[in-house]
């Protein structure tokens, strides 16, 4: 279906009759990779077409590479020109080679013009790209490396057995238990993430360096999780039962939905985009001392394409939370997809994702202009291919062992 899509977009391109939201559809269609192949004979049959183009071979990428994001960058900041379309400012020439690239990206730098030409980064090392792992603490402090297991029963506590398969786990429980309700962690170091489904049937998906502490059995008159990084939910539904999520700065009542939250300690919000059915986002105040109340600011109830977003305070009771319309939903949930999606994205926060996903240090020298993005690119692709774009649009920086720098 997909790529009979794929071939009458590329028509309609080829023959200028090809609408903005068609174009977009088309561009998400070139970068996804199952119609890769397709895309790259649709583009080198394209090329090979046009009297000035050559078929690109990989030793010419990076000439090109440069040549495209050099050029008449001063159209990209123009403010009456809020969205550059990658296909009508460069052709498919630049699309083949990102694709040939395994990236499968259009990037680009809307705010701010180079007038020199670029610094080519100076890498002794790549980096591969994350992948499906995390550690599992049970309750009796065992910890388990879930990317080292093989498929099966891993263990079993309080009347459940957990069962590894194909990078997922569940829980299987026999309906006797002592009584005693115990809890596991599950971890996501940087450079891995998981999926696990919870004793209830609620279904789990953690970013990079993520984590979810959760009852081996739901008892009583809720379930309660505690979490801390990204993670998306699709909450299995109990009116009987709420599901209650807790961070150090909020709690997100749930009945049956899906929802993200993204509550990294190094970033300034907590972010609660529901995608269906309803929650209830409380802030709260974690002391010191470990113990929690609730805050200043009234709780607030979300529909679906709604964001809480909620300020941190410094040592203080009051918090910010606000309410907006989620303008890109697949944005938020693009990491759990297998994308990176840096539209609106400012440099420290590009650079943050890359230090989860890459498990690197970022390290910043003097201070870096604050660059806003556009673009998509694959989660599945080495570090140097993202930073081939990153230093063609005018990024200086070095990649030294574990450490990138940052001019």
């Amino acid at each position: 279906m997909h790529q009979d899509r794929l071939r009458y977009l590329f028509e309609l391109y080829v023959r200028k009759q090809i609408t903005q939201e068609e174009e977009s559809e088309l561009i998400d269609l070139l970068a996804d990779p199952a119609c890769q192949e397709l895309s790259r004979k649709l583009l080198d049959s394209f090329i090979e077409s046009q009297e000035e183009n050559q078929r690109i071979g990989a030793d010419e990428s990076d000439a090109l590479l440069k040549a495209v994001f050099q050029a008449d960058k001063a159209d990209l900041i123009q403010p009456s020109l809020p969205r550059i379309h990658f296909l009508r400012r460069w052709g498919w020439a630049a699309a083949s080679v990102i694709l040939l690239l395994s990236v499968g990206a259009y990037l680009w730098n809307s705010h701010k013009k180079n007038t020199g030409p670029a610094t080519v980064a100076a890498i002794n090392v790549d980096m591969a790209p994350g992948k499906d792992g995390a550690i599992l603490t049970l309750a009796d402090g065992q910890q388990l490396l879930l990317d080292s297991l093989k498929n099966g029963l891993i263990a079993s506590q309080s009347g459940s057995k957990l069962i590894l398969k194909d990078g997922q786990l569940t829980y299987d429980f026999n309906g006797n238990t002592s009584g005693e309700i115990v809890y596991n962690t599950m971890s996501t170091p940087k450079g891995r993430q998981f999926h696990v489904t919870l004793p209830d049937g609620t279904v789990v998906y953690l970013n990079a360096a993520s984590s979810i502490t959760y009852p081996t059995v739901f008892n009583g008159n809720e379930r309660r999780v505690k979490v801390s990084g990204e993670l998306y939910f699709e909450v299995a539904p109990k009116s009987k039962q709420p599901f209650i999520v807790e961070t150090d700065n909020q709690q997100v009542d749930v009945l049956g939905t899906s929802f993200n939250i993204n509550c990294y300690a190094d970033e300034k919000t907590v972010q609660t985009t529901l995608l269906t059915g309803a929650v209830k986002v409380t802030p709260r105040l974690s002391s010191k001392q470990g113990i929690t109340r609730e805050g200043k600011a009234e709780s607030k109830v979300l529909t679906p394409g709604q964001t809480a977003i909620l300020n941190k305070p410094n040592d203080q009771a009051g918090y910010a939370l606000t309410i907006t319309d989620t303008q890109n939903p697949d944005k938020i949930t693009a990491w759990k997809n297998g994308l990176f999606n840096f539209d609106d994205a400012d440099l420290y926060s590009v650079m943050r994702q890359l230090e989860r996903w890459y498990n690197i240090e970022v390290r910043y020298t003097g201070k870096p202009d604050n660059i806003i993005f556009k673009g998509k690119i694959h989660r599945n692709t080495n570090l140097s291919n993202v930073l081939k774009l990153l230093e063609m649009m005018g990024i200086n920086f070095e990649l030294k062992d574990n450490t990138l720098y940052v001019r």
